[in-house]
């Protein structure tokens, strides 16, 4: 039977099954794209993390998720993301066509809006 050892990604130290905590988030920095990461952690790491990141979280305003806890076929996420943008238009005075392409202009200005 072959064994399987996952090990904490901050200290390199070997991760009992009930101690077992996945981290994820998502970085998007000015000027690149967004990156999601993850890391496989104790709990004590855990508490590591939250603690390095909180002054960040404290100031940071919450950002809604426009897909679903199950992710989705690409096409369904672009779609739900323009459907998102439009009514962000709607709501923030922006003309806007309830079918075809969204301006580059009208998408910089909802990322913005959103970070």
């Amino acid at each position: 039977m072959q064994r399987i050892e996952i090990v904490d990604d901050m200290d390199g130290e070997p991760i009992d099954p009930d101690d077992f905590n996945r981290v994820e988030f998502e970085v998007k920095l000015p000027g690149r794209r967004s990156a999601r990461y993850r890391l496989d952690l104790r709990s004590a790491n855990v508490a590591r993390f939250e603690a390095g990141i909180a002054e960040y979280v404290q100031m940071a305003a919450r950002v809604p998720t426009i897909d679903g806890p199950t992710g989705g076929s690409t096409r369904a996420k672009s779609r739900q993301r323009n459907q998102a943008i439009r009514l962000w238009a709607q709501e923030n005075g922006y003309e806007v066509s309830t079918r075809g392409r969204l301006s580059a202009e009208l998408i910089d200005a909802f990322d913005a809006a959103a970070s």
